[in-house]
C-alpha cells in the first residue's frame, strides 16, 4: 500500500531528493487475524512468525524502497491522526532489519539481518527437529479427505461419548484389568502403543493444517516435563484468518487421541477378557487416556496451552504472562514505572491469572521432581549423595545462576544503583531483624495434627448360645436397644419334644425307685410260698413215679426209654423247686442298696439333661448385653437361616461415649502427652468442633501402608456423644495442643530436626 503526498510535500527537481528507506522483502507473508487490527507476519527465511499491529503493518507496507522518511511520517500522521517522529521510524526500521524483514542495503554489516535466535532449552522443555514432512502431508491429505466430513465428525463424537459412558459404568473392571496387566510385557506394549498414538496425533495436526492450506515444515522429538513425545510445527495456522480453523488445527491431535481412546474402550468392552485383542485395547485405552489428559493441560506447552492461546488470540501467552508479571514485580521492588504496562485490561487480567496458575504449577512440578531426586540420592549415598545432588542442581540451573550473578555484577558496577540497592537491603534486613526478635518472644500453641477414626465406646457382638433356626428378628439397623432387650428368637420345635422325653424318663425312674424302696408285699410272699409248695408236691409225685418205674423196669415191664424219661422229669421238678425257693428267698431278702443308688444316679443324670435343655430353651431368645445402637445391616434377611452355637446375629455399638484414634507421625509423638487438649473436626460436620483430652498413647509404632516406610503412633481420646452425632468409622482431622512455644521455634523445628537427625546421619 502507498499513499499520495500533497503537492507541498512532493520534492521538486531542483530540490535535493531525500534518500529512500530500504524496501521490505517481497517474500514476507502477512495475513490479518480477527477483527482487531492484528496481523501475523511470516518470514520464510527463518520460519519465524510475528504478530504485529495495524501501525506496524502500515509502516511495513510503506517501506517499498521509494519513499523517504518525511513521506512515511506524513502518511502515518494522516492515517492514525497522531505524529510519528523520525527517531521512532528509525527504531522501527532498525528492528525490521534485525528481524530480516527488509532487503539488504549497501552497508552489509548494519543491514544484514541477524541470525534467527537460538531456541532456549531447559530441563522441563527440550526439543530436537527431525524432518520436513510437508511433501508427505501434501500427498496424503487428499487421500484421507473423509475425516473432515460432517458424517465422520458425528460418528467419531458419538463413539467418544458412548465410550465415556462405558468407561464410567465399568470403572472398577478397568482398574482390575489394569492391575492384572502390570508386568514387563505391558511396558514394551505401552511404549510401542505410545509411539504409534503419538505419530497419529502429530499427523492429525499436520494433515489438518495442510487441509486448510498451511505448510508443515517440521516434525521433531520433545522432552516435556521429563515425558518423551513428538511434536509437529503447525505455526502456519496463525496465517489463517478464521479463528475456527486455527482452533481445529490445534485440537486435531487431541481429538484424534480421544477417538482412538473411544475405539479402544469399545473394543475392550466387546472382546473376550483373556484375548490378545482385549489386552491390546486395554493398553491403548490407558495410553490414550493418560496422554489426552496430559495434552489438554493448558499449563504446559502442549495442545491445551495452544488451544487456550488461540482462543484468547494471544500468541506466546506463557512467556508474555511471565514477562509481564516479572516487569510488574521489578517495578514494585525498584519503585520505577515499568515499560509495557499500558496493556488493555483484558490482557492484564489474562496475564495475571494464567501467569500465577502456570507459575505455581511449574514450580510445584519442578520442586516435586527435585525432591524425588534429592531423596533418592541422599537416601542411597548419604553425604556424598547430598554433594552430588548440589552439583546436579548447580548444573541444571547454571544459566539462571549466571544471569543472576551477571545482574548483581552490573548493579555493583553502577554506583547509584548499588547504593540504592544496598540501602533497600539494609532496610529490609532491619525489618527482618525486628520480626525475628518479635518471633523469639511471641508464643503460640504447638499443634500436632493427624487424621482420626471414630470407634464405639463398647463394641459388642451378639452371638447365639445354641443351635437352631432363626424364627424372629425384632430390630433393624440403627435401632436403639437397652441391655436385656430381645434382638432375635430361635425356633423351639427341636427343644420341647426332647425336654418332654427326658421328663417322662425321669418319672419312670422315680416310680422304679419308689418300688425298690417299698420292698415286697405279703401277697408276693404268699404267692412265692405257694409256688414252692406246688413245686414240692410235683417233685414228690415225680419221685414216687420214678420208684414205681424202677421196679417195673427191673421186672422188664417198662422200657428203658420210659424209665429215663421218668428220671428226667424228677430232675426238672427238682430244678423248679430250687428256682421257686430262690425266688422266695429273694422276696424275703428285699431290695439291694446298690440298686437304689443306681436308680438315684440315673435320675440325677436325667435331671441334668433336663436343666441343659431348659437352659437351651431359655437361650432361644437372643438379648443385647449392652445398651447401644444396632449396626448390622439387613437383619430381616436372616429369618429362616440355620445357625450354630456362636454364630453372629448382630453387632451393637455403645455410642454415648466414643473413642477417637488419632494417627500421629513418629516425628511428632515426643510432643504428645496424656491429658493434653484435643480438638477434632469430622468431615461430616465441618462447622462443629469436638473437644476432648488425650487418654492414652500406643506403646508401639505402626507402619502406614499408604506411605511406605512412614511410621505412626495411635493416640486415643474419649469423647462424650450424647447427641449421637459421631458414628462409628467416621473420619476427620484432629489437633493436639502440645503447649506454648516461641514462634521462631515453631517455624524452624522441622528443619532443625532434619539437620540434627537426617543430615547428621549422612557423615
Amino acid at each position: 500500500m502507498s499513499l499520495l503526498l500533497p503537492d507541498s510535500a512532493v520534492p521538486t527537481m531542483t530540490e535535493p531528493r531525500a534518500p529512500a528507506l530500504p524496501a521490505r522483502r517481497l517474500e514476507l507473508i502477512i495475513h490479518p487475524i480477527g477483527k482487531k487490527g492484528k496481523y501475523v507476519l511470516k518470514n520464510p527465511l527463518d520460519g519465524g512468525y510475528f504478530q504485529i499491529g495495524e501501525q506496524e503493518w502500515f509502516l511495513l507496507s510503506q517501506l517499498d524502497g521509494r519513499q523517504s522518511v518525511e513521506a512515511i511520517c506524513f502518511a502515518f500522521a494522516k492515517r492514525f491522526e497522531h505524529p510519528l517522529s523520525r527517531e521512532e521510524l528509525d527504531d522501527f526500521v532498525r528492528m525490521a532489519q534485525q528481524r530480516g524483514f527488509l532487503e539488504p542495503g549497501a552497508n552489509s554489516e548494519s543491514d544484514r539481518p541477524s541470525m534467527p535466535p537460538v531456541r532456549r532449552q531447559n530441563i522441563l522443555y527440550w526439543r530436537k527437529s527431525l524432518c520436513d514432512p510437508d511433501q508427505f502431508f501434501t500427498w496424503l491429505a487428499p487421500r484421507v479427505q473423509f475425516i473432515w466430513t460432517r458424517s465422520f465428525l458425528i460418528l467419531s463424537a458419538g463413539c467418544i461419548v458412548l465410550a465415556g459412558f462405558i468407561f464410567w459404568a465399568n470403572l472398577y473392571e478397568v482398574g482390575r484389568d489394569l492391575t492384572r496387566a502390570l508386568h514387563w510385557q505391558t511396558g514394551a506394549a505401552a511404549w510401542l502403543a505410545l509411539a504409534v498414538v503419538t505419530a497419529l496425533h502429530e499427523s492429525a495436526h499436520g494433515l489438518t493444517c495442510k487441509r486448510f492450506g498451511g505448510e508443515v515444515r517440521e516434525i521433531g522429538f520433545l522432552l516435556l516435563y521429563f515425558r518423551p513425545a513428538f511434536y509437529c510445527n503447525v505455526s502456519d495456522a496463525w496465517l489463517f484468518s478464521e479463528k475456527a480453523k486455527r482452533l481445529w488445527v490445534t485440537f486435531a491431535g487431541a481429538y484424534c487421541e480421544l477417538f482412538l481412546w473411544g475405539l479402544a474402550t469399545l473394543c475392550w468392552r466387546v472382546t473376550e477378557p483373556d484375548s490378545s485383542l482385549n489386552y491390546l485395547a486395554l493398553v491403548v485405552m490407558a495410553i490414550t487416556g493418560v496422554t489426552s489428559l496430559f495434552n489438554l493441560n493448558p499449563l504446559i506447552k502442549l495442545d491445551g496451552y495452544y488451544l487456550l492461546s488461540d482462543y484468547l488470540e494471544i500468541p506466546n501467552l506463557r512467556p508474555r504472562a511471565f514477562g509481564y508479571m516479572a516487569a510488574r514485580l521489578r517495578s514494585v521492588w525498584l519503585r520505577s514505572a515499568g515499560d509495557g504496562f499500558t496493556l488493555p485490561p483484558r490482557e492484564r487480567r489474562i496475564f495475571w491469572t494464567y501467569g500465577l496458575v502456570a507459575a505455581v504449577y511449574s514450580y510445584w512440578f519442578l520442586a516435586l521432581a527435585i525432591s524425588w531426586v534429592g531423596r533418592l540420592l541422599v537416601g542411597r549415598y548419604q553425604g556424598w549423595g547430598f554433594v552430588l545432588f548440589a552439583c546436579l542442581l548447580g548444573f541444571v540451573f547454571r544459566r539462571p545462576l549466571r544471569r543472576g550473578l551477571g545482574k548483581v555484577a552490573a548493579m555493583l558496577a553502577s554506583w547509584e544503583k548499588a547504593r540504592h540497592t544496598v540501602w533497600r537491603l539494609l532496610k529490609l534486613t532491619a525489618v527482618l531483624a525486628l520480626l525475628l526478635v518479635a518471633a523469639s518472644f511471641a508464643r503460640m500453641d504447638l499443634k500436632v495434627s493427624g487424621e482420626f477414626r471414630i470407634l464405639p465406646g463398647k463394641n459388642c457382638e451378639v452371638r447365639t448360645e445354641v443351635e437352631g433356626i432363626i424364627a424372629e428378628i425384632r430390630v433393624e439397623e440403627g435401632d436403639l436397644v437397652n441391655r436385656g432387650d430381645v434382638l432375635a428368637r430361635l425356633s423351639a420345635r427341636d427343644y420341647r419334644p426332647e425336654l418332654e422325653k427326658i421328663q417322662a424318663e425321669i418319672d419312670e425312674k422315680h416310680a422304679i425307685l419308689r418300688l425298690l424302696k417299698a420292698g415286697p408285699r405279703s401277697e408276693e410272699t404268699a404267692l412265692a410260698n405257694t409256688a414252692v409248695e406246688k413245686n414240692q408236691d410235683r417233685l414228690n409225685y415225680a419221685r414216687s413215679h420214678l420208684e414205681m418205674n424202677a421196679k417195673l423196669y427191673e421186672s422188664h415191664l417198662v422200657s428203658l426209654k420210659e424209665f429215663q424219661e421218668t428220671m428226667e422229669s424228677v430232675a426238672v421238678r427238682e430244678k423248679e423247686l430250687e428256682e421257686a425257693g430262690d425266688r422266695l428267698n429273694l422276696i424275703l431278702a428285699g431290695s439291694r442298696l446298690e440298686e437304689i443308688e443306681a436308680k438315684e444316679a440315673e435320675i440325677k443324670r436325667l435331671e441334668a439333661q433336663k436343666r441343659y435343655w431348659e437352659r437351651n430353651l431359655s437361650s432361644l431368645s437372643v438379648t443385647s448385653p449392652i445398651s447401644g445402637v444396632v449396626t448390622t445391616r439387613k437383619l430381616q434377611e436372616k429369618i429362616g437361616q440355620s445357625v450354630k452355637r456362636g454364630d453372629l446375629i448382630a453387632v451393637v455399638h455403645e455410642l454415648n461415649t466414643v473413642s477417637a484414634e488419632i494417627t500421629v507421625p513418629e516425628q511428632e509423638i515426643a510432643n504428645v502427652n496424656a491429658g493434653q487438649r484435643v480438638v477434632l473436626k469430622a468431615r461430616a460436620y465441618p462447622e462443629q468442633m469436638f473437644v476432648a483430652t488425650v487418654a492414652s498413647i500406643a506403646p508401639i509404632a505402626n507402619k502406614q501402608e499408604e506411605q511406605q516406610g512412614r511410621r505412626i503412633f495411635l493416640v486415643s481420646t474419649q469423647i462424650s456423644n450424647d447427641s449421637h452425632l459421631l458414628k462409628s468409622e467416621m473420619t476427620g482431622n484432629a489437633k493436639v495442643y502440645c503447649g506454648k512455644r516461641s514462634v521462631i521455634e515453631l517455624a524452624t523445628r522441622r528443619f532443625a530436626r532434619y539437620v540434627r537427625v537426617e543430615f547428621w546421619s549422612w557423615w
